[in-house]
């Protein structure tokens, strides 16, 4: 009885463990071409357009250092284009042929919603006896304890992501990833970039 009853508490460890695991990004697959020839992609050129170069950098370099987990390469584009300036499909087709990519992923943030959660402080009296009689009020010392506010910002950001071969130029695959209530965008970055990732594998394409 004992090890059935071990067995169930560790059944329950596990399943609270695989549940923290649970990715925090929802993917939705908006297209995916049915007949491709390349069984999966080795190495791609990551590009990222956006408006600020910083994020750029942070997002393409998240990407490619999944990528290479995966044992494939990734090299970032944002070295050689920068995507604030505005970006022509022939600068980046010339980079990919560079490159020696056999595949171009694209992504782009789609929309970022923003919400505030405001907590307002509170203050509490707190009262400490010196001696004598406790019933009498003078006898305390009092103190006013006040709880700062608290601001709460939780980003939830839609990112559209493209697969195309270097090539044919041919789409391959879209997909839509939401990333819900994070504190920061560099947050969001960070999971868009494990989900991105971990759909280019579950689909097989790398």
């Amino acid at each position: 009885m004992r090890s059935v009853t071990r067995l169930l508490g560790l059944v329950s460890i596990a399943a609270v463990i695989i549940g923290g695991c649970a990715p925090h990004t929802e993917v939705v697959k908006l297209y995916e071409k049915s007949a491709r020839t390349t069984p999966s992609y080795k190495r791609l050129l990551i590009v990222d357009l956006s408006s600020d170069h910083n994020q750029q950098q942070q997002f393409e370099d998240e990407i490619a250092v999944r990528l290479r987990r995966e044992r494939v390469e990734a090299v970032p584009s944002y070295e050689r284009l920068d995507a604030s300036d505005g970006l022509r499909q022939d600068d980046i087709n010339r980079l990919s042929d560079e490159v020696g990519a056999d595949a171009i992923l694209v992504t782009h943030i789609a929309s970022v919603d923003t919400s505030v959660d405001l907590k307002q402080g509170r203050e509490d009296l707190k009262s400490t006896c010196r001696r004598g009689d406790p019933v009498d009020y003078f006898l305390y010392d009092h103190e006013m304890l006040r709880e700062p506010d608290s601001v709460k910002v939780a980003h939830t950001v839609i990112v559209i992501t493209n697969l195309y071969d270097a090539r044919s130029h041919d789409r391959i695959w879209t997909i839509q990833s939401t990333c819900f209530e994070k504190a920061s965008i560099a947050e969001t970055l960070l999971d868009e970039a494990e989900a991105i990732v971990r759909q280019l594998r579950i689909d097989a394409l790398i």
